[in-house]
């Protein structure tokens, strides 16, 4: 893989996506996003206590002619989704879009947002420190969530699985649609999921084991790497991890794995591909988990030799 730096000098990135012209917008977790070469496009007001702040980003399906951008961030009341306009490059606020409380806290707010093969928003749970959360029914935290109405006002989402932990990655596998996702686990047993609709994946209950009342997962990882951003790419699913610091190419067809950048880079925190057919990763390094390098956190580009 060829490696190259693309921006450098960001404060804890948790998010790239790409408009249909090519540019591409990042979000930095203290509610800053900009483009990729710099150009500041909004500031948002955040409540960045420990792991929140500003994370999940999406671009409208129809962006051309519904010039929309979704964001996902951690307020003093909660979690909020919400759809901003994009003109003349800034972002300005429109609506609120969750009619229904997500508590955040300073842990396992999870934040990840994107937009299926159905054009529906998914959204990603964490259980806010509160693991009790993601066994309730009525609560939208430690669950997968679809909102079909975003385009409107606040609407109820639809709950598509429950009893996840923090759940950082997901990607829909091309050529099957099959929802896979990263999940961190309790010191370990951090875990890959096909998350199908209606299914419970157990935390708080169980971890990282089978259980008849409850969905196993994929592949376990006994010793925690933080498994967070993540895509598939060259027919595999790729994932970032935060306490492994690496990028993992994990084969579904036949659960073989590699390991790229190990201890290159330090914390990777997201994985994207981009519109040029080449992986895109963020780094984490000034998130208060590790040691930042001078001109951390960066952007970087992978490319097959």
């Amino acid at each position: 893989m060829q490696v190259e730096v693309v921006a450098e000098g960001l404060e804890v990135p948790w998010e790239i996506v790409w408009l249909p012209d090519g540019r591409a917008l990042i979000t930095e977790r203290p509610g800053r996003i900009r483009m990729l070469d710099g150009t500041l496009v909004a500031d948002v007001p955040v409540s960045a206590l420990g792991e929140g702040g500003l994370m999940g980003l999406a671009v409208d399906p129809d962006f051309e002619s519904q010039p929309f951008v979704y964001l996902y961030y951690t307020t003093a009341d909660g979690l909020q989704l919400e759809r901003w306009r994009f003109e003349n490059d800034r972002l300005t606020r429109e609506a609120r879009l969750i009619d229904g409380v997500i508590e955040a806290g300073p842990i396992h707010d999870s934040g990840r947002i994107a937009f299926g093969p159905d054009d529906a928003l998914y959204v990603a749970t964490g259980d806010a420190g509160n693991p009790e959360l993601a066994q309730e029914e009525d609560s939208l935290n430690g669950k997968y969530l679809r909102l079909t109405d975003y385009r409107g006002g606040p609407s109820r989402p639809e709950i598509v699985s429950s009893g996840h932990r923090n759940p950082q990655g997901f990607d829909w596998e091309p050529g099957t649609d099959r929802l896979i996702s990263t999940e961190h686990g309790p010191e370990g047993f951090d875990e890959i999921n096909e998350i199908e609709e209606g299914n419970n994946y157990g935390w708080p209950e169980v971890t990282g084991s089978e259980h008849e009342d409850f969905t196993a997962p994929l592949r376990v990882y006994e010793e925690s790497v933080a498994p967070s951003g993540a895509t598939f790419w060259e027919g595999a699913f790729w994932f970032a991890t935060l306490r492994g610091e690496a990028l993992r190419r994990l084969s579904l067809d036949d659960d073989s794995e590699e390991v790229f950048l190990e201890h290159e880079y330090g914390r990777l925190r997201t994985v994207r591909v981009g519109p040029d057919g080449a992986l895109y990763v963020l780094t984490s390094n000034r998130d208060g988990r590790g040691p930042p390098a001078e001109n951390d956190d960066r952007v970087l580009r992978l490319s097959a030799p």
